[in-house]
């Protein structure tokens, strides 16, 4: 599992992260308590959410095309699956 990569990234309203896996399975993470947090609180600023895209390893966020917010596959996974991961 942990070879997967992400295919695609599409942010959903309400802090929902839409995330295709190479595989064709797919996840909805649910960010919305990350946006309250020190590390991933721009991300409340839609502009900004909606900026998500993926070099297949981590997902980016920019601001005035400055990268303010990088998310790991593995935190990606650690957020859908906990410690099972």
């Amino acid at each position: 599992m942990k070879n997967n990569t992400i295919k695609s990234i599409k942010p959903m309203k309400n802090g929902i992260l839409k995330v295709v896996l190479d595989t064709g399975n797919s996840l909805s993470v649910d960010m919305s308590d990350k946006l309250m947090t020190a590390r991933f609180g721009v991300l409340k600023n839609s502009d900004v959410w909606q900026t998500a895209d993926t070099d297949g390893n981590f997902v980016h966020w920019y601001k005035d095309d400055i990268e303010v917010v990088e998310l790991s596959f593995d935190e990606l996974m650690q957020m859908t699956l906990g410690s099972a991961y």
